[in-house]
């Protein structure tokens, strides 16, 4: 082996040097995951009110303005993945194997727990481990898993990502190229799985790896240019949701610049929840640390509620909103971060225990 391609598959990989946590990644992880839930609990309200009423609108104005969720957690992937000391090496086969635990193993979980309830909720008990695994690799167990199979390959690929825009001394042109690539693949890839293809989010992950780059100075830039921002955000989002309610047909070229533009929004008022609401950071630590799991439960927590209602025969489309966030976000959230305090416990407590010496 030469020794380039050792330095790149091992140690030559120098990463931005910051010791500060960043609490605005916390708060902003936070957003994110609220506006998943959000998403997913409105949903009912966009296929089932009247279109053109006024509950429809507001609905839609919702559900429609929270569509960034998913390329602004790919964009927090790229800057949390590189953001790390200087002083650090970094091997990728100890990269892959923190993801594929920390990723890869509680989404298996999960794939298992969601393909179990569909055979008790369809009154089958038959598992086929053929199909099981065709929907692990395909996302397919549940209407939102897609996201881990587009991360895990963003995961396989960061590195590479990393070590391109490391070596190009002007890296705004590099960002504008994969972001101009990103949107062609997001207009043209039409296929039955098409949403599950890295190509269609590699701009967003690229953006995060180059935030953990230039970190200061992306982060000058947000506030100095704020009013703009702030403009340019409300401006798309405005026009995502026009062109969803219309259905034109650029309608998936406006989602691009729109969530492109909350990305930027939403780091911004991430920076200043975390300058000014440190009597709540350490609940938001903890809320971002569950995030995960809050987003790998909170579907079968709605699937269930959805088909309570509908057995006890509420058919009021309000009502059931109002019941599916009343239910949904406690049992999901407050699971989650009373398994992730257990969880921190116990290995705190694994950790203390000593080896004995044979």
């Amino acid at each position: 082996m030469t020794r380039k391609r050792c330095d790149f598959i091992n140690n030559n990989l120098p990463v931005k040097n910051t010791n500060a946590k960043l609490k605005e990644l916390d708060y902003m992880r936070v957003i994110a995951c609220i506006g998943v839930i959000i998403i997913h609990i409105s949903a009912t309200g966009v296929t089932d009110y009247i279109k053109g009423s006024l509950p429809y609108i507001i609905t839609v104005i919702i559900n429609r303005s929270m569509q960034f969720v998913v390329p602004f957690f790919i964009f927090l992937s790229g800057v949390t993945s590189f953001h790390t000391s200087d002083s650090k090496e970094f091997n990728y086969f100890l990269f892959m194997k923190k993801k594929l635990e920390k990723v890869f193993i509680p989404y298996f979980i999960w794939c298992f727990i969601y393909y179990s309830a569909n055979l008790i909720w369809v009154g089958s008990y038959d598992f086929n481990i053929i199909s099981f695994l065709k929907g692990v690799l395909s996302g397919g167990l549940s209407y939102h898993l897609y996201f881990v199979i587009i991360i895990m390959q963003l995961y396989i690929l960061g590195p590479l990502f990393y070590f391109v825009l490391k070596r190009v001394k002007n890296k705004i042109p590099l960002l504008i190229i994969s972001a101009i690539f990103t949107a062609i693949f997001i207009a043209t890839l039409k296929f039955k799985f098409a949403n599950r293809i890295f190509l269609k989010y590699m701009f967003f992950y690229m953006l995060g790896i180059y935030v953990s780059m230039e970190y200061r100075k992306y982060t000058s830039r947000l506030k100095k240019y704020r009013s703009l921002i702030i403009l340019i955000y409300i401006a798309f989002d405005i026009m995502y949701i026009a062109s969803y309610y219309y259905n034109r047909k650029y309608y998936p070229l406006i989602w691009f610049l729109y969530c492109t533009a909350s990305i930027f929004f939403y780091n911004y008022i991430g920076l200043i929840l975390g300058e000014r609401s440190d009597a709540y950071y350490s609940f938001i630590n903890l809320f971002s640390q569950s995030s995960y799991y809050i987003y790998l439960m909170h579907p079968i927590v709605l699937s269930f509620i959805i088909k309570y209602t509908a057995y006890i025969g509420i058919k009021s489309t309000s009502q059931r909103l109002m019941i599916f966030t009343i239910v949904v976000f406690p049992v999901s959230v407050i699971s989650s971060l009373l398994y992730t305090v257990v969880k921190k416990k116990v290995g705190k407590h694994l950790r203390g225990k000593k080896i004995p010496q044979i």
